[in-house]
C-alpha cells in the first residue's frame, strides 16, 4: 500500500496545493449530496418537481462553462478561481440565514454558477503544473483529494441536515473559502510547465500551441476521437448524475426522511472507497490505456446501477456502491488525463468549457427526462434505472470501437 502512495512523489509542489484545496472543499461539501432531500422533506417539492428544477438549474449554467473556458484560455487562471470562489462563498453564506423557500435554492445555484465559471481554471491549473507523463499522477491526486474530504463531510452531511441544515451551508461557505486562501498564497504562475521545456519533459507533440483564434469545437473536429470521447465521457458522468438523483429518492421512499442519514453513509462508502483502492488501481493499471480504463468504469458503472434497481435491501446498497465506486475510480483515472494530452495546452480551457457545456445539456435533458419518468411510472425506480442501464451499455460498447481509431490518430501516445 506504500508503494501505491508513493507514486505520487515527485510532482510539482503546486499539485499537493491543488490536492489540498481540493480536500478542503470537499470536506466542506455538505450541500449537494442533500439537495434533492433538501427540496423533498424541508421545502416539501414533490419528486417530479425537485428532478424538475434540478434540470432547470443544470440547463442554465451551461452559457456560464463556455464563459469559464474562454476565461480560463485569456486571463490569469488563479485570479479567476479566486474571484468566482468568493462569490460562491458569500452564496452560501447567505442561504444560510434567508427562511428556506425557493429562494434558498436560486442562491445555492447562483453558487453553483460561480464554481462552473471557476472549474475549467482549476482543471487547466492541473496540466499547467504536470507534463503529459505526470498528468495521470496528477489529475488522481486531485482526485484522491476530493474523496478524502468527501468521506469525512458525507458522513456529516447525513447526521447534520435533520437538525442543523443551516450549517450545512455555512461550513460549505468555509471550506471553499479556505481552499481560496491556500491558492492565493501558494499557487504561483510562473512556476508552470512553460512551452519552452515542455516538449523537453513530456515528448508530447499534440499539446504544442496553436493560433489562439481557432475555435475549440473546430479543434475537436480536426482530431475526432477526443470528440466522441466527450460524449462518452459525459454519458458515465451523467450516470453517476442519474444515480444521485434516483438513489436518494428510492432511499427517501423507504426510509423517508432518515434515508438522507443511509445516504450519507452510502457516499461516506464511496469516498473511503476512492481514498483506499485509487492509489491502488493506479498503480495496477498504469500501463493500461485511458479508453480501455474507460470502458471497464462504465461496466462497473452500470454493475452498480443495476444492484441500485433491483435491490431493496440496506446491505446490498453498499455493495452496489462499492462497484459503482470501483466504476468512478476507472473512468477518473481513465479520462482526466485523455483530453489534457490530446489538446494544444492554448484551448484546455475552451475545450473544458465545451465539454461542460456537452455535459451541462445533455445531464439536464437526463434530469428533465427522469422528472417526466418518474410521474409516466409513478415513481418506478427499477424501470428508469434500466433506460439509463441502456443507454450507458451502448455508449461502453462505442468507447471499445474507438480505441483502435484513437491509436491512429495519435500514435505517439501508444508507444511505450
Amino acid at each position: 500500500m506504500f508503494k501505491a502512495f508513493k507514486q505520487f512523489g515527485g510532482l510539482p509542489k503546486e499539485n499537493y496545493v491543488l490536492f489540498i484545496g481540493k480536500l478542503v472543499t470537499s470536506m466542506g461539501a455538505f450541500v449537494w449530496p442533500m439537495l434533492t432531500f433538501f427540496m423533498t422533506t424541508k421545502l416539501g417539492y414533490s419528486d417530479t418537481k425537485a428532478a424538475l428544477i434540478l434540470s432547470i438549474e443544470t440547463l442554465v449554467s451551461f452559457p456560464f462553462c463556455l464563459l469559464g473556458g474562454y476565461l480560463a484560455d485569456k486571463y490569469d487562471k488563479k485570479s479567476i478561481i479566486i474571484i468566482f470562489d468568493l462569490i460562491g462563498v458569500s452564496c452560501y453564506f447567505i442561504s444560510s440565514i434567508v427562511p428556506f423557500s425557493f429562494w434558498t435554492i436560486a442562491i445555492i445555484f447562483m453558487g453553483a454558477v460561480s464554481q462552473s465559471l471557476e472549474s475549467p481554471a482549476y482543471d487547466a491549473l492541473i496540466a499547467d503544473f504536470s507534463s503529459s507523463e505526470q498528468r495521470e499522477k496528477a489529475c488522481s491526486l486531485n482526485y484522491l483529494g476530493f474523496n478524502l474530504g468527501f468521506v469525512l463531510g458525507a458522513a456529516f452531511s447525513g447526521i447534520l441536515f435533520v437538525s442543523h441544515t443551516r450549517l450545512c451551508f455555512v461550513l460549505n461557505g468555509v471550506s471553499i473559502l479556505i481552499s481560496t486562501i491556500l491558492i492565493f498564497f501558494f499557487i504561483h504562475s510562473s512556476n508552470k510547465i512553460s512551452d519552452d521545456n515542455k516538449e523537453e519533459i513530456s515528448h508530447s507533440i499534440y499539446e504544442d500551441p496553436v493560433d489562439n483564434s481557432i475555435n475549440a469545437f473546430k479543434i475537436l473536429w480536426d482530431r475526432k476521437t477526443p470528440l466522441f470521447m466527450i460524449f462518452i465521457f459525459v454519458i458515465a458522468w451523467s450516470s453517476s448524475t442519474v444515480n444521485s438523483i434516483l438513489l436518494p429518492l428510492k432511499l427517501k421512499s423507504l426510509f423517508n426522511e432518515y434515508g438522507a442519514t443511509t445516504y450519507g453513509y452510502l457516499s461516506s462508502l464511496n469516498g473511503l472507497t476512492v481514498i483506499l483502492f485509487t492509489p491502488l488501481y493506479s498503480l495496477i493499471m498504469d500501463k493500461v490505456d485511458e479508453m480501455p480504463k474507460t470502458s471497464l468504469g462504465m461496466a462497473l458503472y452500470i454493475s452498480g446501477m443495476i444492484m441500485f434497481s433491483l435491490s431493496n435491501n440496506t446491505k446490498l446498497y453498499y455493495l452496489a456502491m462499492f462497484i459503482f465506486t470501483l466504476g468512478e475510480i476507472s473512468l477518473v483515472v481513465g479520462a482526466s488525463p485523455y483530453m489534457s494530452r490530446r489538446i494544444p495546452l492554448t484551448h484546455r480551457g475552451r475545450v473544458s468549457g465545451a465539454s461542460s457545456v456537452i455535459q451541462t445539456i445533455l445531464a439536464s435533458l437526463f434530469q428533465y427526462l427522469i422528472s417526466i419518468l418518474l410521474t409516466i411510472t409513478n415513481s418506478n425506480y427499477s424501470f428508469i434505472y434500466t433506460i439509463f442501464i441502456i443507454i450507458s451499455s451502448f455508449f461502453a460498447l462505442l468507447c471499445m470501437l474507438l480505441y483502435k481509431k484513437d491509436k491512429e490518430i495519435f500514435p505517439l501516445l501508444y508507444k511505450k
